[in-house]
């Protein structure tokens, strides 16, 4: 979803932390300050390698599972260090997403929906306000929208400075 280094808490199968920076790091910390509560026995997603620095910080919570295209070793030595953690490589994530199938079990069958695969198109965007969105806001619209499309039933996200500082489901 994102193209610059982020990072994603889920808790409960909704995201309670989402960050982007510079690099892994930085994303990572943005993820946690949005919610430092909720991440605690999360899920941590990366979109791209985690090294020692962030690996320490990981170490420093209680955490599920961390999952990131690699792992530096520096970073497997630290993380595996930690009881029943499950450390998982995901390789390229930059495959092109297709729509496929997203089964959820009900009392008496299934629900089958197509997964919301779509990017963000800025030829597409309207403004319905008189004020035009600076560029610094559009940025954060955007980074909202490609949160908001994860998060449970008639979601509402808040962003600033490049993280979540509210998630809503609903």
């Amino acid at each position: 979803e994102f193209d610059q280094p982020a990072v994603v808490a889920v808790k409960h199968m909704n995201p309670c932390g989402v960050g982007i920076g510079r690099d892994i790091d930085e994303a990572y910390q943005k993820a946690y300050d949005a919610d430092p509560t909720s991440i605690f026995g999360g899920i941590i997603a990366c979109n791209g390698v985690v090294g020692k620095v962030t690996a320490e910080k990981m170490h420093s919570i209680f955490l599920e599972i961390v999952m990131a295209p690699d792992f530096t070793d520096e970073a497997i030595e630290i993380l595996t260090q930690k009881k029943n953690i499950r450390l998982l490589k995901l390789g390229s994530l930059q495959k092109e997403r297709k729509t496929e199938p997203f089964i959820t079990s009900v009392e008496g069958g299934m629900l089958v929906q197509e997964s919301d695969v779509r990017k963000l198109d800025d030829a597409e965007l309207k403004v319905v306000t008189r004020r035009e969105p600076t560029e610094a806001e559009l940025k954060q619209l955007k980074f909202a929208w490609n949160v908001v499309k994860h998060v449970k039933s008639n979601a509402i996200v808040l962003v600033k400075d490049d993280m979540t500082v509210g998630v809503g489901a609903g």
